[in-house]
């Protein structure tokens, strides 16, 4: 190799660590500091873990807006003592989801990790791969996922440490009464649609559920009643990769008698998601359920854990005001 070869290979390397260096230190300034809407952070919602006592959690539930309208961690609480909470973000894919499974080990290590698994069903591996290369630069630099904090940069984004602390009342459930119904009944279960994962899909969800053993959490795979996706066809995809991988999987769609569901009264959208009528459904299976199959402890007595009963409490204060409003997501 010749002295220009050499040069021009050195200014590469000169340039690629400026580019790194700079890359670093503006994800330093733009990220935010405190895990809320106000700071910036995204989907604050799913992000109000950070604000649980450490360890104190011994589920977490991650998934897209089904299982945030579904499953209600309060209830869950005031029924079975299980401290849980929802990660739920809209339209999640399953590499977004593995990203956010891995921040939830910073301050916590549940025993069990739910999988909401109706986002595994997506159009491509192009459009995968695209988004899986998107988080994965948002992760290893957030500057690429919070570029647009520029416009409100203050002075303490300089010199401020993260400090994410932020509790979120409803342990990330979120609140709607209003009701419209689905008339179809049980004929969506018929429809054909896509119902095979891709591969980029079928690689996360492997590293996903091979990152939750390792951190010693046992991982349940579940499905909301939700009539807009849902199909016999992907209930059968996940049951065999339930079987693959040795796991529980927990399909609400297969369970519409055993918990008196009504698609007339208990969907907010027609059938996509669920009201907070058949959330209460839901969630009252899911704690049996979960207590029949994981024997979780019983803390509602624990002094560790009068915080989660005062929550409880004031969650349902707080329903007397927001009654006839949706939408309701307590802080």
């Amino acid at each position: 190799m010749n002295k220009q070869n050499m040069k021009n290979i050195l200014k590469m390397m000169i340039f690629l660590c400026l580019v790194i260096t700079l890359l670093h230190l503006s994800s330093r300034i733009v990220e935010p500091k405190q895990n809320t809407k106000e700071s910036g952070i995204k989907y604050e919602n799913a992000r109000g873990f950070y604000g649980e006592r450490q360890n104190s959690l011994d589920i977490i539930a991650i998934g897209n807006s089904d299982l945030y309208n579904a499953m209600n961690p309060l209830q869950l609480w005031h029924e079975q003592g299980i401290p849980s909470y929802v990660c739920a973000e809209p339209s999640q894919k399953i590499v977004e989801a593995y990203s956010l499974l891995k921040q939830t080990y910073l301050n916590q290590t549940p025993q069990l990790i739910i999988l909401e698994v109706d986002e595994l069903f997506t159009k491509s591996d192009v459009d995968d791969l695209d988004i899986s290369i998107s988080e994965t630069l948002k992760e290893i630099f957030p500057v690429f996922d919070y570029h647009n904090r520029w416009k409100n940069i203050q002075k303490d984004d300089f010199i401020k440490e993260k400090v994410y602390n932020q509790k979120i009342l409803t342990k990330g459930y979120k609140y709607y009464n209003n009701v419209q119904s689905y008339k179809g009944g049980k004929s969506y279960l018929k429809n054909k649609k896509k119902s095979s994962l891709t591969y980029t899909t079928q690689y996360y969800l492997n590293e996903f559920i091979k990152y939750a053993k390792n951190n010693g959490s046992q991982v349940l795979l579940m499905c909301c009643p939700t009539a807009n996706t849902w199909t016999m066809d992907k209930h059968h995809t996940i049951q065999k990769i339930a079987d693959q991988y040795q796991l529980q999987f927990l399909d609400f769609n297969m369970l519409l008698d055993d918990i008196d569901f009504d698609w007339t009264h208990d969907t907010r959208d027609g059938g996509n998601h669920l009201n907070d009528f058949g959330a209460q459904k839901v969630t009252h299976y899911l704690g049996n359920y979960l207590k029949l199959q994981y024997h979780f402890q019983d803390y509602r007595t624990h002094q560790d854990y009068q915080n989660w009963n005062q929550d409880y409490l004031e969650y349902h204060q707080k329903l007397k005001y927001y009654k006839g409003k949706n939408g309701f997501i307590g802080k």
